[in-house]
């Protein structure tokens, strides 16, 4: 008797390890299916949060282009509002450029092209000369921010390209905005993003910028005056920082913007070749990424 005693205690023991074993997978298999529905569902709403579009009211700009004064390729502006800071925005097509003389005449920020997805095939590509731009630029005490060539055509592929910005600046102190430059390029109807209508541009800048903001970054949209208003709903692009380019001696882009580009064939000391010229308005009173 003690013996089959002994037997059926065992058989028990056997049966509730396998229960304990069976329950343990099912509670951790509900868990991880109550964890993965969760996080599907904060993505699903973070990307619905991206795609929102935002209208807000279109303010006009202040600026007297009377304050400005030339020096060459060189301009400041000022008034009792406005002073302002010099930069350039450059690329591969500079190639290898000598920073110190850059800052030696007085430059003090630039947009670095962080790399271009092509008009043609969609394919997205690092600037080759990225990494020794913003590298030279940062050791001569030069403010960065960075732009992106978008030839995006869905949401997606806006998603895509800022991913890929966001892994290409991960080790690098950014000081300036992560800029969204869209443009109608190609030859005739050759260009991706020609097909698309204007609310599906907006739609892929805001989501294109609102991914920046999210991770951390300020956005700014790039445009010229003539093509900011064609390819965009401007309300619903008026939340982000925005660089106008206008090439002469005054911009009429009426709304409110923080940089202008005002010619795309300056000679300077360290470049071969031309490059763009900016200014940034820095208000009064107020810090700007680190200009006063």
């Amino acid at each position: 008797m003690l013996k089959k005693s002994y037997r059926r205690k065992i058989y028990i023991d056997k049966f509730s390890l396998l229960m304990w074993g069976l329950s343990i997978i099912i509670l951790t298999a509900m868990i991880t299916f109550s964890l993965t529905r969760y996080f599907m569902t904060r993505q699903t709403r973070q990307e619905q949060l991206e795609e929102e579009m935002i209208e807000t009211t279109l303010e006009e700009n202040n600026y007297d282009f009377n304050n400005l004064n030339w020096n060459d390729y060189f301009v400041q502006y000022e008034d009792e509002n406005y002073t302002s800071v010099q930069g350039v925005d450059v690329s591969s097509h500079q190639q290898q450029i000598d920073w110190a003389k850059l800052k030696q005449q007085g430059i003090e920020f630039a947009f670095i092209r962080v790399g271009y997805r092509g008009y043609e095939y969609g394919l997205i590509n690092k600037d080759v000369y990225f990494d020794y731009n913003i590298q030279q630029a940062k050791a001569n005490d030069i403010k960065v921010g960075v732009y992106f060539f978008s030839q995006a055509i869905s949401v997606q592929e806006a998603r895509e390209e800022v991913d890929f910005v966001l892994d290409s600046v991960k080790d690098y102190e950014i000081d300036l905005p992560i800029v969204f430059d869209m443009e109608e390029e190609g030859p005739g109807d050759v260009g991706r993003v020609k097909v698309l209508t204007q609310e599906e541009k907006t739609k892929i800048g805001v989501t294109w910028l609102h991914r920046i903001r999210n991770a951390g970054y300020d956005p700014m949209i790039y445009g010229s005056t003539m093509t900011l208003p064609r390819l965009y709903d401007l309300p619903y692009t008026q939340e982000f920082y925005c660089w106008v380019a206008e090439y002469g001696s005054l911009c009429r882009y009426p709304y409110q913007y923080q940089v202008w580009q005002y010619t795309s064939s300056a000679v300077l000391d360290g470049i071969e070749g031309v490059v763009d010229m900016d200014i940034m308005f820095i208000p009064k009173g107020e810090n700007l990424w680190g200009f006063e």
